[in-house]
Order: structure tokens, then sequence, then C-alpha cells
């Protein structure tokens, strides 16, 4: 298979058969693969299907086109001699699909049959409507869905007498994306707050800042935030504003609560007084912004991207602890190893 290109966002997609690609033929679209929610662009249009490339391709169940290329397949189809397939929209993940799932999370977790049904029950539906925010950019966020996300984060990780890291780990993507981000970013969170003896009011509060971290991002051109190359100094200057812009959000949105409001703002605030964006040190930093800033460090570093292989729990933790180690908390990033370490929670 042709190495990935790139990662294309905002499309509307419809599946196609894998034999419907033609050895010998040039592709005049491109072809996408879905690796966990997104669309990745396998083989660009202009591409010689070569007998190799061909069988390679007829590996997957499905191959993907944007709307977009409708024309351009049924042409392909036309020249070729093939059978005309009908062109049919995948559908979009918007808040108007997944809220009404959202709330019926209740019933839902009540029916779960055991622990690790919950957990899971619970991150999919986190991470369902965090895709579902970040696709719509809008800044009006639906917070009684994200409250209700939370309570049950909350619930599940209290509730449960298991190993919850090993748990946790089987449920998350090795693709990077920001929606997965958010909710790995929380649920990390409430298992570290939890084992430090946060009581359960204070958990609600740091998952609730734990999910929506990020959110400042919905201002930043995801093409930018997909970026398969370093930065430069003005997109690393833009993309650092996200988390002020994540604060301006919010208080938009009438949360107040100063706690989540800090965690937000200074969750890339570093110990040794090398962060972003007040360039805080110690003590300085809030609780919940140094949790929160481990947990968003160690799922950045084992998340796979665009410009570079992930690393493995233990490489991130290693690199963490060796090279790192003046960035955070020694008693917070000591006890997130030892839960990722550990056989029981």
């Amino acid at each position: 298979m042709h190495k990935i290109v790139r990662r294309i966002i905002n499309h509307k997609y419809t599946s196609i058969d894998p034999h419907m690609i033609v050895e010998g033929s040039i592709l005049t679209f491109d072809c996408y693969i879905k690796r966990f929610d997104d669309f990745v662009i396998i083989i660009e249009s202009g591409t010689l299907i070569t007998s190799d490339l061909a069988h390679k391709v007829r590996q997957n169940d499905k191959l993907y086109i944007t709307l977009d290329d409708k024309e351009a397949f049924h042409s392909y189809q036309k020249i070729h001699g093939l059978q005309e397939e009908k062109i049919i929209a995948i559908e979009e993940i918007t808040l108007q699909s997944v809220l009404p799932q959202v709330m019926k999370l209740p019933e839902k977790f009540d029916a779960a049959p055991n622990a690790f049904k919950k957990i899971e029950l619970v991150y999919h539906m986190s991470a369902l409507l965090m895709e579902a925010i970040f696709n719509e950019e809008n800044e009006h966020l639906p917070l009684s869905a994200v409250e209700k996300c939370i309570h049950f984060m909350v619930e599940a990780i209290e509730w449960s007498e298991l190993a919850i890291m090993p748990n946790l780990l089987q449920l998350m993507p090795d693709e990077y994306t920001t929606h997965h981000h958010s909710t790995n970013v929380a649920f990390f969170s409430v298992v570290l707050g939890k084992s430090i003896g946060l009581p359960k009011v204070e958990l609600n509060q740091l998952a609730y800042a734990a999910l929506l971290h990020d959110i400042g991002k919905i201002r930043i051109d995801q093409a930018l935030l997909l970026k398969p190359s370093s930065l430069d100094e003005e997109e690393f200057n833009l993309i650092q504003t996200h988390s002020e812009v994540g604060v301006e959000i919010l208080q938009k949105n009438g949360v107040t609560t100063p706690k989540i409001l800090d965690a937000v703002l200074y969750h890339h605030e570093k110990l040794d007084g090398q962060g972003y964006p007040k360039g805080l040190r110690g003590k300085q930093i809030p609780k919940f912004a140094r949790i929160i800033g481990i947990c968003d460090v160690f799922d950045a570093l084992t998340a796979r991207r665009t410009y570079r292989v992930n690393y493995s729990s233990y490489e991130a933790l290693l690199l963490m602890k060796q090279q790192m180690a003046h960035q955070f908390d020694e008693h917070y990033s000591d006890t997130f190893i030892r839960l990722l370490a550990s056989k029981e929670f």
C-alpha cells in the first residue's frame, strides 16, 4: 500500500467496492480508508494502479471516496466497463445525531452488564460527543450533554474495581484525533485524580476541564492542527492561543467555575517556567492544570501522528521521567506511572 499521504477533514464520504479499482488504470479520484473515526487518504488521484497495489487495495473490506469525486468515479466506471454503483453519503457525525444518544446514557449505563462495559460505553459516547462538537465548530456548546458524559465518566471510574489503566488503553485508538485526545485526557485525569484522593465534586470539575481542555482549537484551522511537518514560529504561536481561546469560549457559554477555567488556561504550563501562556512555575500552576498537563503529554506521545510514529506507553513514561521530569509535578507523575505499571488500580 502506498504510504499515507494526508488526512482530509470536513468532506462527505461514501464507500466503494475495492474490486472497482482496476489494475493498469490511472485513478481520477482520491481513495481513502477509515481508520477509527477518521478518513485517511491512501491513494492519490493520478496514481497508476500496479498489480501489487491492486492486490493490496483489495485486501480492504471497503474503500471510500468523497462525494465531490462521485462524477469522476462514475466516469472511471464507464471507461473501464464496470457496473455503475449508486453513491450514498455516509451519515455525518453531528450534534443533532449524537445528542439523543447522549440523553439515553443513564439507562444504557444501568443496563451495561459489567464495569468494563460501563467504561467502554461512556468512553465511546464522550468521544462521539466531542467529535460532533469539533466537526460543527460551533462555539455554542451542548453543556448539558457534556455534563452528562462527565457524570457517568466519574461514576464508571469510581464504581469500577478493575485495573483501570490497562482497560482504558484497550479502548483508545493509536491514531491521533482531537476528539479522542480530549476523551483520553479526561479519563486519564479522573483516574489520576481518584488515585490522589480528590473528592467527587473535584473529580467532576477535573473531568469537565480535561474533556474541554482543547476546546479553543475549534477556532484553529484543522489543516494547521494536522500539518504533517514542523510548525513555523507564527503557526506555533497561533496554536498556543488555544488555551486562552478555550477559556473565552467556556465563559461565553456561562462556565464560571475558577478551577475549571484555570485548568483549561494553564494546562500547558511547566514547573520549570517554560510553558505557556504565562510561564508559571511550580505550585503557581493550579492542581488541575498540573494533572491534565501530565495526561495531555502522555496521550500526545503515545498517539500516532502524520509526521511521526507513536511511542509505546513504556517509552513515553521513560521520556517523561528522564527528560521531562523538570516539567511535571513529581508526585502526580510518579502516581501516574504506578497506575500504568500496576495490575491493580
